[in-house]
């Protein structure tokens, strides 16, 4: 072989030297996060960060491989979860392979699927912030990303947005059709269903489909899916449904935008509240003697859930005026569960886990309009970590960088919610907040609107990309 040849076998293509690089520094982290998250080393820093997986040995243990839902008020989750608890034990009773072991392995092999699902989208789009922000953001939250069951939901919902294209989801993109790809619309609503089913969030992703048949016929898998296999596991398991009725017993988590202005509130000597475990979370309750603090935390009660009410109000009013595009699929999901985590009355540190996946494929779309939500979201990464599993029991005592740290924490996130839905707006829907006639009724001026929603029958149906975005991430890529 000549000089030339070799020189051209030893060559490695960009795309690939990116992927490399990139799983690299992928398993540098994840290497130290695993042995952190198993107790080998750090274990101060690891073992508080999972501590709930031995809440899942108990459980799976004692409940679940005999076929029970936990009697628990600390099950709040689908009943997919059960199968999900129970295979770690399952390793346990025929190799011997310790539960947190077991558990740990598979959150690890879960992050591992989303990376590789990310980066073989990105080489495909040649866009490469979206695995970047995954690889790198996991590291700032710490090991509670393998110490929580999060990361399998996480799963489902970039599996499903994987599944309907590469270049754009051509599976629903109207045009010519073909089986191939009816079937990966299809089977993208039964993994958003299936995620649904372990935690209720994935369902967010429905924000994202158009008003067409195609977007009915995933939307209509997806409901299929979650009904199916919770009938399906009411065959195995008792207490399938407990999760309900636990979710509304929940009161004010310390840790949500509510709960945190009550605790500085308390620093403050405004009023005076207790936290207690509850319902599988710190919450804040009236403080001893009841008194005014308990109409103070009653009415903050209610306050969260009309806000959360209000949160996915604008996201259906949005959704029924919107003109839909490719990347409107993950910005909407993304910004759908910003509203839902910080309108909630609870808000665990593992819900950002949530948000890292689905950002991270946002950023997989030349045009997504939720680049700025995802640097707030990154931003407030290292204040979870702080606040927990290292602040944790000065903020349960109302120390003050603690608190600090959460309601800066959460003011970021209000601030993601705010534009994220501010910016999907703008980018989707042309003219006024209000229709002409309700600005009419109210007794201002219509405005003039101009653009295609002006004349657009159906802007459901609208498909392209903005007026901004690049001519190739406008065209469909072959598949």
């Amino acid at each position: 072989m000549s000089a030339v040849g070799e020189n051209r076998a030893l060559r490695v293509s960009p795309t690939r030297r990116r992927v490399i690089t990139a799983l690299t520094v992928w398993f540098l982290t994840r290497a130290v996060l695993y042995v952190t998250a198993t107790g080998h080393i750090l274990r101060h820093w690891g073992i508080p960060s999972t501590g709930d997986i031995r809440q899942y040995m108990s459980w799976a243990e004692k409940s679940l491989q005999h076929g029970q839902i936990p009697v628990d008020t600390k099950w709040q989750y689908p009943p997919l979860l059960a199968p999900i608890l129970s295979f770690p034990q399952w390793l346990s009773n025929a190799f011997g392979v310790h539960y947190r072991t077991g558990f740990t392995a598979m959150t690890f092999l879960a992050d591992a699927v989303i990376t590789v699902l990310l980066l073989w989208t990105a080489a495909h789009r040649q866009v490469w912030s979206g695995p970047w922000y995954w690889i790198l953001g996991v590291p700032l939250l710490g090991p509670i990303v393998y110490g929580r069951y999060d990361v399998f939901p996480a799963l489902f919902v970039v599996f499903a947005l994987v599944l309907v294209g590469r270049g754009v989801p051509l599976a629903l993109v109207e045009g010519p059709d073909d089986r191939r790809l009816r079937g990966k619309r299809l089977l993208a609503g039964v993994l958003i269903g299936l995620g649904a089913a372990v935690k209720i969030w994935p369902g967010l992703a429905l924000f994202g489909m158009p008003r067409t048949r195609r977007g009915r016929e995933t939307v209509i898998a997806a409901v299929v899916a979650v009904v199916a296999v919770i009938g399906l596991l009411s065959l195995f398991y008792s207490h399938t449904l407990s999760f309900v009725g636990n979710q509304g017993g929940r009161g004010i988590e310390i840790e949500s935008v509510w709960g945190i202005l009550l605790l500085f509130g308390r620093w403050l000597g405004l009023w005076h509240v207790r936290v207690k475990m509850l319902y599988g979370s710190y919450q804040a309750i009236p403080g001893g003697g009841g008194g005014p603090m308990v109409a103070v935390v009653d009415s903050t009660y209610y306050i969260a859930l009309a806000a959360l009410v209000v949160g996915f109000a604008l996201m259906a009013y949005w959704w029924w005026r919107k003109a839909w595009r490719p990347a409107v699929l993950a910005d909407a999901t993304f910004v759908a569960t910003l509203i839902m985590i910080v309108t909630s009355r609870v808000i665990s540190p593992q819900y950002m886990i949530w948000l890292l996946a689905v950002a991270g494929f946002c950023l997989l779309y030349k045009d997504s309009t939720q680049r700025r939500s995802a640097l707030l979201v990154l931003l407030a990464l290292p204040l979870t970590q702080y606040e927990f599993p290292f602040e944790f029991q000065e903020l349960l005592r109302v120390q003050f960088l603690p608190v600090l740290a959460v309601m800066l924490r959460d003011a970021l996130l209000l601030a993601a919610s705010y534009y994220g839905y501010r910016d999907l707006w703008a980018s989707t829907v042309d003219g006024p907040f209000l229709p002409q006639r309700v600005r009419a009724a109210l007794g201002r001026k219509p405005a003039a609107v101009a653009g295609p929603a002006a004349t657009d029958p159906d802007p459901g149906t609208a498909v392209g990309a903005p007026r901004s975005a690049p001519e190739s991430e406008a065209q469909p890529a072959q598949a």
